[in-house]
């Protein structure tokens, strides 16, 4: 075994096979110092405030229950602790439970020599080790990579408006799964209505993970976990829900959200944001963000006068404004009294995109639990959506065209 100079390891595995398999591991690395090995959970944390170890080393296999215990107790006691979870388990669950329970790293096995050592000296706080690995090493389990966004930029859409109850959650939904639906590309929308928003009512999803979820995690998190654990649509679409109980909404505070948003912008090619229609500081962050600020508005006097007053609340913060478009949904409703032309001498901004009114399409999408593009996929809504889609990530979506009239026809009698 190494000399007393090297990394400090607690290793602590139940079960006597895959402990000597890592053993026998730990034996061909020169950089390793075993303090100390338990073969059992429940002595562990004690052993752990006793050595100090540089990196605690956990196999959760023998009890994945025990196993996520110790980890609390270990990250709870000292929160600078490094914990490196150790798995043959490839299920998603078991990996979104030890990031949940505060471990530094995970790998899955069998690994390799040269990866194990990577990872520990990732860990390891002394001077000139290499630099953090990412997370999680992964072997033999095969996942595939997300496309490389390299050559183009994250797109951050945010939607919102004056009010509630134009149509701003329906629009972001409509709009993210249209995104979504191109094959290749990865879409997130992202419930920035902390207190009572409705993304995942309207996908019909139950997600296990909010954004309260993710934010608790987010410093342990890469582009594969942070996919694991949300929860993907039937479109494609990466579905990030608010917190489920009101008194969560509180616990997510302003300085909490911008790390997510980075992430959730690094392993997406498109990030949709609906906020609530307050103005929450919450909703803030998402303008800060946002490379598109979409605001919904409906063409009758309350909204446009409510419209024009959150404009002007933009033209305060330097840049804001002028990532603004406005969208004018429901038009040509029993309840657009106000001309779009009016509407814009009140904005004193173009209106740059006109949704028909579609109530009934909306709703019964809406009670069924998804995109209108499965109820009415050649609606004037869908092509008006779809063409917003395409101006604002150009290539990502294209505009279906309806056949010209007489096209099976003419097709029977060439056949003929």
């Amino acid at each position: 075994m190494a000399m007393k100079d090297g990394i400090r390891i607690l290793f602590v595995d139940p079960h006597e096979e895959s402990r000597r398999s890592l053993l026998a591991q730990f034996e061909q690395m020169d950089p390793i110092w075993l303090a100390e090995v338990c073969v059992a959970y429940s002595v562990a944390a004690k052993r752990a405030t006793a050595i100090q170890p540089e990196v605690t080393i956990v196999v959760t296999d023998a009890d994945q229950e025990k196993a996520a215990k110790l980890i609390r107790t270990l990250t709870e006691k000292n929160p600078e602790s490094m914990v490196l979870a150790a798995t043959h388990s490839t299920d998603t669950r078991t990996v979104v439970n030890l990031v949940k329970c505060g471990v530094s790293e995970i790998v899955t096995l069998p690994i390799s020599n040269e990866s194990l050592l990577k990872t520990i000296r990732s860990l390891s706080r002394r001077e000139g080790v290499l630099a953090p690995a990412p997370l999680p090493v992964v072997a033999p389990l095969q996942v595939q990579a997300p496309p490389t966004h390299a050559h183009q930029k994250t797109k951050t859409i945010v939607i919102t408006g004056a009010s509630g109850e134009v149509g701003c959650t329906s629009l972001a939904v409509n709009l993210a799964a249209a995104l979504a639906r191109v094959p290749g590309r990865e879409v997130a929308i992202v419930d920035f209505d902390l207190m009572f928003g409705a993304v995942d009512t309207l996908l019909d999803v139950l997600p296990e993970n909010t954004l309260l979820e993710i934010v608790k995690c987010v410093d342990r998190l890469d582009a594969t976990l942070l996919k694991r654990m949300l929860c993907q649509h039937a479109s494609g679409l990466y579905v990030l829900p608010r917190p489920h109980d009101l008194i969560d909404a509180a616990k997510l505070t302003p300085e909490s959200l911008p790390g997510t948003l980075k992430l959730l912008q690094s392993t997406f090619s498109s990030v949709v944001i609906d906020t609530s229609k307050s103005l929450q500081t919450s909703d803030f962050v998402a303008f800060d963000t946002a490379d598109v600020i979409l605001v919904v508005t409906q063409l009758e006097l309350t909204s446009v006068k409510n419209t024009a007053r959150l404009l002007d609340c933009f033209r305060n913060f330097e840049g804001l404004s002028q990532r603004v478009q406005i969208v004018a949904n429901r038009v040509g409703s029993l309840r657009s009294t106000v001309s779009a032309q009016k509407a814009e001498e009140y904005f004193k901004l173009p209106i740059r995109w006109q949704i028909p009114n579609a109530t009934k399409v909306f709703h019964t999408a809406r009670d069924r639990g998804v995109p209108i593009d499965v109820i009415a996929p050649r609606s004037e809504a869908q092509r008006v959506i779809l063409q917003l889609a395409n101006a604002l990530v150009p290539s990502l979506a294209t505009v279906e065209t309806k056949p010209q009239r007489g096209f099976f026809r003419d097709r029977f009698q060439r056949e003929g």
